[in-house]
């Protein structure tokens, strides 16, 4: 069957469910009128054989999305009615064998091919067929039939059997969708935290799930670094898209890794810029000296591809330790970011630095101690702040 490229998952899949299903239930009515015709019920025997013409039409006519409707309401219909009328002419419930019951297809088959609201309507039908069902078993004009007495009774448990398993079936099969539903939706639940541990520190996230707004917090002794690939404006100029996201993809990957081993925390990047900070929790002096090595190994691996692949290229790094403002910021799209004259001084020494070169602040500095080799700069001028007594952090302490 040829399905239009524009029908939807779950609508093709109905589509198909229910070509499927008319179909078996047609073969079956003719099975069913064969049998009643063996034992001299013709009229009985027309009944069902009606449905399987009728619902052969049908298909023929309504196979495809067009006629979905279509097809679905006569289905339907044919399943309400049909075996309602077949009781009727077989004289009452228990002369029919119960077969009655098969019109409890209709509200069932409801539930899968339309809705709750159509379903329930297709269910008071049918509530009301029985009620009126019953009243023909007693009446004096009800008619007897031709059926041996072993056959109703074999009919009575082929009619409740049948019935029975396609409600089992139908129940499985909602049961299935239920839980590939849950299942689905547990895996987009994970996908959305992970999403969250990513973007946002992990205590962060923890408060941002359990609806915690806002996230604002004043934190003293944090660290903030900010390392800028220099020459990088003119090294892209003649590059494609293409191999300028690579490089920043491969360096700023690299920088992930190498922040989450040092126990540090990425704040965002900016451009070809890359920020970091330690200290959102933690012992200061072992943020800061996380920082520092943190440096050390940037310019270490961006000496090391510059040299054989990025020719041009190079890194500045400016370190700060000092008090910041930290928050989430945003709904449709979370941002942790932290504020405050810190980090001003942070970028202010990365852009100060020359190639190469690790910039550490006095208050950085201080909290290094004699574990990293350190050159003083004295006090140095910094754009738009006042002067800042600086370092060159040459290497760690062997």
């Amino acid at each position: 069957m040829n399905m239009p490229p524009k029908m939807s998952e779950n609508k093709e899949l109905s589509h198909r469910l229910l070509v499927l299903s008319a179909l078996m239930m047609a073969i079956a009515a003719v099975f069913w009128g064969g049998l009643y015709a063996y034992f001299g019920e013709f009229r009985a025997a027309a009944i069902p054989w009606s449905f399987a013409v009728i619902s052969f039409i049908s298909l023929a006519l309504f196979r495809h999305e067009k006629g979905f409707t279509l097809l679905r309401t006569s289905q339907l219909f044919l399943s309400l009615m049909l075996p309602f009328l077949l009781m009727w002419e077989l004289g009452g419930f228990v002369n029919s064998s119960a077969v009655v019951i098969w019109s409890l297809i209709s509200p069932m088959g409801a539930f899968v091919f339309a809705n709750r609201q159509v379903a329930a309507r297709w269910f008071i039908a049918f509530i009301l067929l029985v009620a009126v069902g019953a009243t023909i078993g007693s009446s004096a004009v009800a008619p007897d039939n031709q059926l041996p007495p072993e056959l109703v009774t074999a009919l009575f448990v082929m009619n409740l059997s049948g019935v029975s398993i396609v409600a089992f079936v139908l129940l499985n099969y909602f049961v299935g969708q239920k839980d590939r539903t849950y299942d689905l939706l547990a895996k987009e639940r994970q996908r959305s935290e992970d999403l969250i541990c990513n973007m946002l520190p992990e205590a962060i996230g923890e408060r941002l799930k359990q609806e915690q707004r806002p996230i604002a917090d004043r934190l003293d002794n944090v660290t903030i670094l900010f390392a800028d690939i220099s020459g990088f404006t003119n090294y892209s100029m003649n590059k494609t898209p293409e191999e300028i996201v690579t490089l920043l993809d491969q360096i700023f990957s690299t920088f992930d890794e190498m922040a989450a081993r040092y126990g540090l925390e990425k704040i965002k990047t900016i451009g070809d810029a890359y920020m970091v900070c330690g200290g959102l929790q933690g012992e200061p002096e072992k943020n800061a000296a996380n920082a520092a090595n943190f440096a050390c190994e940037t310019v270490s691996y961006m000496t090391a591809i510059c040299a054989t692949q990025y020719h041009g290229l190079g890194i500045r790094v400016g370190v700060n330790t000092g008090s910041v403002v930290a928050g989430v910021i945003g709904h449709a799209k979370y941002s942790y970011d932290i504020w405050g004259d810190a980090v001003n001084i942070a970028a202010r020494l990365q852009q100060a630095a020359e190639p190469g070169q690790i910039w550490l602040s006095k208050d950085t500095a201080d909290l290094l101690g004699g574990d990293f080799t350190l050159v003083p700069r004295g006090e140095t001028e910094l754009k738009g702040h006042t002067p800042v007594v600086t370092y060159i952090l040459k290497r760690a302490a062997a």
